[in-house]
């Protein structure tokens, strides 16, 4: 009767796994909102209130006062600001071939403005999916492990991650697939003095704050 009672316990733990799992996978992790935004418009008027952004579709909504939502796609858009108390980041719609290298069909996109200069370091964010493994090498190290096989269903997370890219003077947009060595492409006769900088500084091409640096550095001694 016992070893009944613990299947039946280790049943419903896993049956609770698969229900939490299958409920983070439900949560659309390309949506991401704030309390308090600003968008301007193209036609010139302001909006402000709580904001959500879709990243997949490129739209912005904004809940006015009266409780009613608009939504804008980058076309309509000069910028949009939104902050959560603490910290404030500004988004801007660039033209862009969404990392076409080989068309030169070009779409308004929004990008977040990590610096403004001759040069400015945007970012976007795409979502990428990792499959969870259920093998008994991974357990502990934030896998669950199931020792019973009821995990035969497929398991996997979604994550944000950072694409970073250029805004160049000729209005172009390039993606810095390998920071390192497009950013010291572009840095041409100011190479050297680039890398002894860095060297001094400890900055590295791989670090998001130092890559606004590195950028911010580039457009002082580039003007």
């Amino acid at each position: 009767m016992f070893k009944i009672n613990k299947l039946f316990f280790y049943f419903l733990i896993l049956l609770s796994f698969y229900f939490i799992n299958g409920s983070v996978r439900a949560q659309r992790v390309d949506i991401q909102e704030w309390p308090k935004g600003r968008v301007v418009l193209t036609s010139g008027d302001t909006l402000s209130g709580p904001l959500t952004y879709h990243r997949t579709e490129d739209i912005v909504r904004v809940t006015l006062k009266d409780g009613s939502i608009q939504a804008y796609a980058p076309v309509n858009v000069v910028s949009f600001t939104v902050s959560d108390g603490r910290f404030s980041q500004t988004f801007k719609p660039y033209m862009w071939n969404r990392g076409n290298d080989y068309s030169d069909y070009k779409a308004p996109a929004f990008f977040e403005q990590l610096n403004e200069g001759k040069y400015s370091l945007v970012k976007r964010e795409t979502i990428v999916r990792r499959n969870m493994n259920t093998g008994p090498m991974y357990a502990g190290y934030g896998r669950y492990y199931d020792p019973y096989g009821y995990g035969n269903y497929s398991r996997y997370v979604e994550q944000v991650q950072d694409l970073f890219y250029l805004h160049t003077p000729d209005n172009n947009i390039i993606a810095l697939r390998r920071p390192k060595r497009d950013l010291e492409d572009i840095f041409g006769k100011k190479n050297k003095e680039m890398k002894a900088f860095i060297s001094a500084n400890k900055l590295d091409y791989d670090n998001a704050r130092d890559l606004v640096v590195i950028v911010s550095h580039f457009n002082q001694i580039s003007q």
